[in-house]
């Protein structure tokens, strides 16, 4: 399911981008949300990721809401994904290369679609973002939040009640 180029051999966190791709293809084919949490909860950084998505308006989450703002978080890029798997239906995963804290690859396709490159960017042993279609996850999630914050004036309630409607019809 996974080819390494010489170079990505040595690097060591392919490993962990490898694992969390087979789990996010697997979701992918089962069509499965369920799944996509499941791996990233496994391998990806979502507190690191939610908190960077939730930007300028930290300050507006109450740290005793930080744990639910997290696990909202997760269902939201989960239920994306999801959506979205058609799209990205992969194969498989080349590790083609590391450069820094940023591991890059394709995703193969069966058929004869062309491969899509992908980057992952890790910190600590974890996925930190991942970059398809020259979108980085982290800034997507960032301006949707920003946009949900800016029409209400701030309110971190209405992001909230915004994930949960969005989870909620996706189901």
């Amino acid at each position: 399911m996974f080819e390494r180029s010489a170079q990505a051999a040595e690097c060591s966190q392919s490993a962990v981008v490898e694992k969390a791709a087979g789990a996010l293809i697997e979701a992918a084919r089962a069509g499965s949300a369920a799944g996509f949490a499941k791996a990233l909860e496994t391998y990806a950084d979502m507190n690191a990721i939610a908190l960077f998505a939730i930007g300028k308006h930290r300050k507006a989450l109450p740290a005793p809401r930080q744990q639910e703002f997290v696990a909202l978080t997760t269902k939201f890029v989960s239920r994306t994904f999801n959506d979205y798997r058609l799209k990205f239906r992969a194969q498989s995963l080349t590790v083609t290369r590391c450069n820094g804290d940023k591991i890059i690859g394709n995703l193969e396709f069966l058929g004869g679609k062309p491969p899509q490159p992908v980057t992952w960017r890790m910190n600590g042993g974890r996925i930190a973002d991942i970059n398809i279609q020259n979108v980085w996850l982290g800034q997507l999630l960032r301006k949707n939040f920003e946009t949900v914050m800016a029409k209400s004036n701030g309110d971190i309630d209405a992001l909230f009640t915004h994930m949960k409607k969005q989870i909620q019809s996706a189901t």
